[in-house]
């Protein structure tokens, strides 16, 4: 029995276990609710159902294990018979079919990877803030599905069954267990770092934060195997695939597919498509695949379709999904009939009604306290001729602005289908006023762009539930509360005015960076902080004025129960802090460090990875000859993240950006692997020392910054020194390619040492980003040491197959297409 099919066996069995068990869990929740107590019917029935759930785990584990073993054996057959007729039609394909199947599965399986980023992401927050988990997972899949290229067997009619078993699996535990399982899945297991809405008590001991956030690591170990067993198969085709080509080449339409899957799932990013098309399009390209295999053909197609209908089964009547190019936004009904919003399940923001025709703006102390909020700003400013919002969301701040008689309003929101909703439902219809001029930008982007100058400036509550990359917990909002994005900020504000800056604080200190930051902004008045009680209890506005002090509207705020906190925070600001900066932008992290629960989180990724690599290449014989391919990889993740984080700041952290970006990197890669072809083995030196010289520019930009970079030519240049390391870390990687004959095994070994740059990307939450480009000099230094024959010993340069399985035995490359994204 294959080791792929026996995993596959025993992630069923474990779920299966796992659903009985939630049935009993869940009864158990429902038998303590305080609702239930003092009804004697209910708590009956309740118990009843307790005693059916722990006969059903005991009667149930010998029926479990009978199925699955007559499953396993019949699965065992069924691959097999599909598997022979597949690696039938793939020896009969004619050159250019090959060519154009390689293009074809490598933009598949990079397609795959970014939708189940988004997807997962979209479910459960954890994954919405640490995407690296989701990716890394994808990344061990696909590195081993390419050390199996060799194997007597492919797997490629596994995939969809396990891909439609993923999305069953996750589409229950999100929308089937209630009340109950979003207690246990929406928490952020991290209590190092400040979460806005869903962090464990911080102060609890280690053990029971772990036992709190158990449930959790579950999720993670369950979306780690789940996500390789899914990618796995689609490695190893494609591995197997370009075996039948010259390395190079095979590697150049493997780069072009690539390009193609990530400007796919960009195009229905901008259509604001949902996960029933994503992975509609996915099963679809893999179902062709498996057209010449009656045994798989008809599961295929079966399995196709069940994933398109199940990704789309979420369809709650009181609430509407909409999938924005960032984030999967519900939107609903409060009680008052207006709208609410919601992201990844959880509270994200809703709107008001605080015209003067509404009564109860003035009488009810909720609202009256919510108008105060919104009102004070623009009850402080001198002057609302000109105002900017950044953060406009559906329109409240807005509305404000204009009921205080504000001239002109520049309104900043990144997401479009934010902005939609909100100049579709809000009630006072802001956005349709003339005097306001809606912008789709990033915040901080726009700040550094515009050519206005402003009497106030106010920062909507901008705490993200997203981030805009792979990289380590980058989020939307991670450059707009750094010491160099206030400062733009406050570089448009004219003389006089008003900057405005408001945070749902979960900790004094967290507002104690943002009060020292415009406490030393240059010709920065004296701050004050403003406890509004909006929305939280906590929810704190800070505001500055520019070479003026602040004159607060003292009557105005008695009347909405608003409280001067500042001398709180003076005294706060005066302690030891580590304030957020363009390198070190983690405005929620309480100091420079490495999070204990982090770690915990890195040892999960590698510990599974390392239990699959073991159980899916027993035999697999390690090959020191491939670990130039390894460091390569490690050397290229950081690099990437580097530029992502560099070009984000230079052009706007937006999903467009980000989505040129990744394919530039494509678009190197393969520019290298051209110039690659007329390079020798004795010219790799010369390519190094272009990439280390490229690299130290790097990271004297990341160092002094790139406020320098104002025109064309200069933020040409700066582009150049970002995406030079890609172009000649390229070129290394595809010469030595070029030497090798087991081009699978290369992907392999690139991709596990991607999977070591993705977690060593958190070195940055300790040292900074610029840190990033040491590190990757270290991985690429390592890198050219291992081709050194003469240092080595002559064995090292042998590519040696291990026959297990029919395996063969070699890993990854660089500059995989399946690159983070």
């Amino acid at each position: 029995m294959s080791s792929y099919i026996k995993i596959m066996a025993s992630t069923v069995r474990l779920l299966a276990y796992a659903t009985v068990l939630l049935t009993l869990f869940a009864a158990f929740h429902l038998l303590l609710s305080p609702f239930l107590s003092g009804k004697a019917l209910v708590v009956t029935a309740v118990t009843a159902m307790l005693a059916i759930a722990v006969a059903a785990v005991a009667i149930a584990g010998k029926h479990i294990a009978a199925l699955s073993t007559r499953w396993t054996e019949a699965a065992e057959n069924w691959m097999q018979a599909g598997s022979v007729q597949i690696e039938s039609r793939i020896e009969s394909l004619s050159p250019k079919s090959v060519r154009m199947a390689v293009a074809v599965t490598a933009g598949l399986s990079l397609f795959l990877e970014l939708v189940l980023i988004r997807w997962e992401a979209g479910l459960f927050v954890v994954f919405a803030l640490y995407k690296n988990f989701t990716l890394l997972s994808c990344f061990c899949g696909l590195g081993i599905g390419y050390a199996k290229a060799r194997d007597k067997h492919l797997t490629l009619a596994a995939a969809l069954p396990m891909m439609l078993l993923l999305i069953g699996t996750f589409s229950f535990l999100r929308y089937g267990t209630g009340q109950f399982g979003n207690e246990m899945f929406q928490v952020i297991p991290v209590r190092e770092e400040v979460s806005v809405f869903f962090g464990l008590d911080p102060n609890a001991s280690f053990g029971s934060f772990i036992a709190q956030s158990l449930p959790v690591y579950c999720l993670l170990v369950l979306t780690f195997v789940l996500n390789a067993l899914v990618l796995l198969p689609v490695g190893q085709f494609c591995g197997r695939l370009m075996q039948r080509m010259e390395p190079l080449a095979s590697y150049g339409y493997n780069l072009v597919g690539s390009a193609a899957g990530v400007s796919l799932l960009f195009l229905l990013s901008w259509m604001w498509a949902g996960p029933a098309l994503w992975f509609g399009i996915a099963a679809a390209g893999l179902a062709v695949f498996q057209l010449s295999s009656r045994a798989a053909r008809k599961i295929a197609f079966g399995s196709a379709i069940g994933c398109a209908l199940v990704a789309a089964w979420p369809m709650q009547p009181m609430i509407q999904t909409i999938y924005s190019p960032y984030q999967t936004i519900e939107k609903a009904s409060q009680p008052n009939g207006l709208m609410s919003l919601l992201v990844s399940g959880s509270y994200y923001q809703k709107v008001f009604d605080l015209s003067p025709s509404n009564a109860n703006r003035d009488t009810d102390p909720k609202l009256r306290k919510v108008v105060g909020y919104y009102e004070l700003p623009f009850k402080t400013a001198r002057s609302l001729h000109e105002v900017a919002i950044v953060g406009a969301g559906s329109g409240n701040d807005v509305a404000a602005a204009l009921r205080n008689k504000a001239g002109h309003v520049d309104a900043v929101e990144i997401d479009p289908v934010i902005r939609n909703l909100g100049i579709e439902n809000h009630p006072e219809h802001p956005y349709e006023n003339p005097r306001v001029h809606s912008i789709i930008n990033d915040a901080r982007n726009f700040l550094r762009t515009t050519q206005t100058s402003y009497d106030a400036i106010v920062y909507g509550v901008l705490d993200s539930h997203t981030v805009v990359s792979h990289g380590a917990n980058m989020r939307v909002d991670s450059f707009v509360y750094t010491k160099e994005g206030l400062q733009d900020a406050f570089n448009h504000i004219k003389p006089g005015g008003l900057l405005s800056v408001s945070f749902a604080l979960q900790t004094q200190q967290m507002g104690a960076k943002i009060f020292r930051i415009l406490k030393t902004l240059p010709d920065a008045g004296a701050p004050v902080a403003i406890l509004t009680g909006y929305d939280s209890n906590n929810t704190t506005t800070f505001m500055v004025a520019k070479a003026a002090p602040v004159r607060l509207p003292l009557a105005y705020m008695k009347d909405r129960l608003l409280t001067d906190v500042t001398p709180a925070y003076q005294a706060a600001s005066a302690q030891a802090l580590d304030l957020p900066s363009d390198d070190w932008p983690f405005f929620y992290l309480e100091k420079k460090m490495y999070p204990q629960t982090y770690l915990i989180l890195l040892a999960l990724v590698l510990g599974v990875a390392f239990l699959m690599v073991r159980a899916l290449l027993p035999s697999q014989a390690w090959q020191p000859s491939a670990l130039s391919f390894f460091f390569l990889g490690g050397g290229f993740m950081l690099v990437e993240t580097k530029a992502i984080t560099e070009l984000g700041l230079l052009f706007g952290n937006t999903w467009q950006v980000v989505g040129v970006t990744i394919i530039s990197v494509l678009v190197m890669a393969y520019l290298a692997n051209l110039c690659a072809g007329r390079l020798t083995q004795r010219m790799l030196n010369g390519a190094y020392v272009g990439l280390f010289a490229v690299l130290l520019a790097g990271y004297a930009v990341a160092v002094h910054g790139s406020s320098w970079a104002t025109t064309l030519p200069q933020q040409l240049l700066l582009v150049g020194v970002l995406v030079g390391p890609l172009f000649f870390s390229g070129m290394v990687f595809s010469t030595l390619l070029k030497g090798s004959k087991n081009i699978s095994g290369a992907m392999a070994y690139n991709l596990m040492g991607a999977m070591l740059g993705g977690a060593l990307e958190y070195n940055s939450m300790r040292l900074g980003f610029s840190s990033l480009y040491l590190i990757a000099l270290a991985l690429y230094g390592m890198a050219w040491l291992t081709m050194q024959t003469k240092l080595l010993p002559a064995s090292w340069w042998r590519f040696e197959t291990a026959e297990a399985e029919g395996e063969i035995a070699e890993p990854v490359t660089a500059m995989q297409p399946a690159n983070p994204v």
